[in-house]
C-alpha cells in the first residue's frame, strides 16, 4: 500500500503554469517575487519552487525576461534620479466672472528641475565602480601584526578632527 500524495498524470507545469506564461512575465515586470507569483498562480510557494526546480528549462527564461525588464526600469530611474532631470507642469488659470461662472482662461506651462540626488549617486557608484567607491576599512599595525586593529573611515575622521591643522602640516 502506497502512502503520500497521489501522483497526477499531468506534470505540475502543465497543471499550474501552461497557458499562464504571459501572466508570469507581466507579474515579474511589475516586480513580483516568487512568493507573489505563487499567489498569482493560486499555488503554494513550495509547489512553485518545485516547478522551478523540475522545469528550470522553461521557467528560467520566463522569470528572466520579466525580471530583467523590471531591473532595467529601476536602473533607468536610479540613473535619472542620480543625475537630475527636468519636467514640465501645466497649471490652468481659471477666471471667474460676476455671476460666479468659472472659465479656464489660460494654461501655463512651468519647467521644473529636480537636481541629482547624492544618495542615488553614491549607490550607483558603489555598485558600478566598487573598486573605486566601496567603503574601506583601514588597518593600523601597532606592533602586533597578528592582531591588527581595524579602524573604519568614520573613526579615522573622528581621530583627524582631534589633530590641529598645525600638527597635520608639520
Amino acid at each position: 500500500m502506497r502512502t503520500g500524495r497521489p501522483k497526477d498524470e499531468a506534470t505540475l507545469y502543465e497543471k499550474y503554469i501552461a497557458g499562464k506564461e504571459d501572466l508570469i512575465v507581466a507579474s515579474c515586470r511589475m516586480g513580483a517575487t516568487n512568493e507573489t507569483l505563487a499567489k498569482v498562480l493560486g499555488i503554494g510557494l513550495t509547489t512553485f519552487k518545485r516547478i522551478l526546480k523540475e522545469h528550470a528549462d522553461k521557467m528560467k527564461p520566463l522569470l528572466k525576461e520579466g525580471k530583467q525588464e523590471a531591473d532595467f526600469r529601476v536602473e533607468s530611474e536610479l540613473f535619472k534620479r542620480a543625475v537630475g532631470y527636468d519636467y514640465e507642469e501645466s497649471e490652468t488659470i481659471v477666471s471667474v466672472d460676476k455671476d460666479g461662472n468659472a472659465t479656464p482662461a489660460k494654461v501655463r506651462k512651468i519647467k521644473r528641475h529636480i537636481p541629482g540626488d547624492v544618495t542615488a549617486q553614491i549607490y550607483w557608484l558603489k555598485n558600478r565602480k566598487p573598486e573605486e567607491w566601496k567603503d574601506r576599512n583601514f588597518v593600523v599595525h601597532e606592533g602586533d601584526k597578528e592582531n591588527p586593529v581595524v579602524i573604519s573611515w568614520p573613526e579615522v575622521l573622528k581621530e583627524t578632527e582631534k589633530v590641529t591643522e598645525e600638527e597635520l602640516f608639520q
